[in-house]
């Protein structure tokens, strides 16, 4: 009887471990995984929006039994999920892919510009009701590729203006971002020696960026002959334009032009002494020789002025003035007009303020009479001019 009872118990002991042992072996197997997660194209820091991306993903079923296998990409900041597929596959195992086109890069991200695609794996089947997960369930591979188009500069900068020293230009370009994105657009002016002045700043002025906006300033330059304008733009993510965008324009060197004209008195008589004074200017003094600087008032064919000390108030500055008086005549206001010219060209004529001479009677012989308690005055007056 005892012998017959360790018996049992030693059976049941014996039958218990391997139960125990089929249950660990069971959940001891082996569980389907997903690896190697990757995306195409990874080996820029950033992409255009419009660019085509895929995505690809290992799935191992580990020879376990598995029922409505599907196998999808999703994307940190989106509600977007695309299935993948084995086109090679044995059983269930290999490479899953999107077949056919890809995603828009732009479809992957919440906002262009500064987000990366940030992506993962999910596997779904019957079996398992979490599914298998890469790299982790709920977390996502950080690819660190930006969604960003860069911007474009049309090739039609443009530069107007009169082509004079101190003349105002206008510069424009078109800019297009497809994103959308404004532009900070700057340029730079340099002449055939390389010097080059900065600093330029392109504003907006009209259309959208999206298709096309125009952007432009106004400037000045100290440079002359013909100059180069080399223009660069950046979007609001940072990043710069594919390409610069020039053009080229010409200051005139040669041309003397006049400016601060100045006529003192304007209203006098006949005898009194006017000056004249103007500022003669040229970019390029050493080629050009000495100017002739005239003053001519009301058509009288001009006299020429002298020249006096230099002036800083323009490229090669030098004063001229003329003084001397005016004679009567019978318009009312004498127009005064300053002329230039060197060895090489004329300067456009600078109009000065117009002189009016007052044409005073000469008085003579004149005497007083007293008529009982009142003086009686005579005198004669002489105009010349009537």
């Amino acid at each position: 009887m005892v012998y017959k009872m360790t018996s049992s118990r030693i059976a049941f002991v014996f039958a218990i471990g391997l139960a125990v042992l089929a249950l660990f072996m069971i959940n001891g197997a082996e569980a389907a995984t997903l690896n190697d997660g990757a995306m195409t194209p990874d080996d820029e820091s950033r992409v255009d929006a419009a660019q085509e991306m895929r995505f690809t993903v290992l799935f191992d079923d580990a020879d376990e039994t598995i029922t409505n296998l599907e196998i999808v990409v999703w994307f940190e900041g989106t509600e977007d999920t695309i299935v993948l597929e084995c086109l090679g596959c044995t059983g269930l195992d290999g490479t899953y892919e999107i077949l056919g086109i890809g995603p828009d890069a732009d479809t992957l991200v919440e906002t262009l510009g500064s987000e990366t695609i940030q992506y993962g794996f999910i596997a779904s089947y019957d079996e398992d009701e979490n599914g298998v997960h890469w790299p982790g369930e709920g977390s996502t591979n950080n690819s660190n590729v930006r969604v960003n188009t860069l911007p474009v500069l049309t090739d039609d900068a443009a530069v107007s203006g009169d082509g004079m020293p101190e003349d105002t230009y206008s510069l424009t370009i078109t800019y297009t971002d497809a994103d959308g994105h404004a532009g900070t657009v700057t340029a730079t002016v340099c002449d055939v020696s390389d010097t080059c002045e900065t600093g330029l700043s392109l504003s907006y002025q009209s259309g959208d960026e999206s298709s096309g906006a125009v952007y432009g300033t106004d400037f000045e330059t100290e440079l002359g002959g013909t100059l180069t304008v080399t223009v660069s733009a950046t979007d609001s993510a940072g990043d710069d334009a594919e390409e610069d965008q020039d053009t080229t324009f010409v200051v005139d060197t040669t041309t003397p032009w006049l400016k601060n004209p100045s006529v003192s008195p304007t209203i006098a008589g006949e005898d009194d002494d006017i000056t004249f004074s103007v500022i003669s200017c040229v970019f390029d003094a050493s080629t050009t020789g000495t100017p002739s600087v005239t003053v001519d008032v009301n058509s009288d064919g001009g006299s020429p002025m002298s020249a006096g000390a230099g002036s800083s108030l323009c490229k090669n500055g030098v004063i001229y003035s003329f003084n001397n008086t005016v004679p009567w005549s019978s318009n009312s206001s004498q127009p005064v007009t300053f002329s230039a010219n060197n060895t090489v060209a004329s300067a456009t004529d600078l109009a000065g303020s117009s002189i009016k001479i007052n044409d005073w009677p000469t008085l003579s012989n004149g005497s007083a009479t007293r008529v009982f308690d009142d003086f009686v005055l005579t005198v004669n007056a002489t105009d010349a001019n009537i």
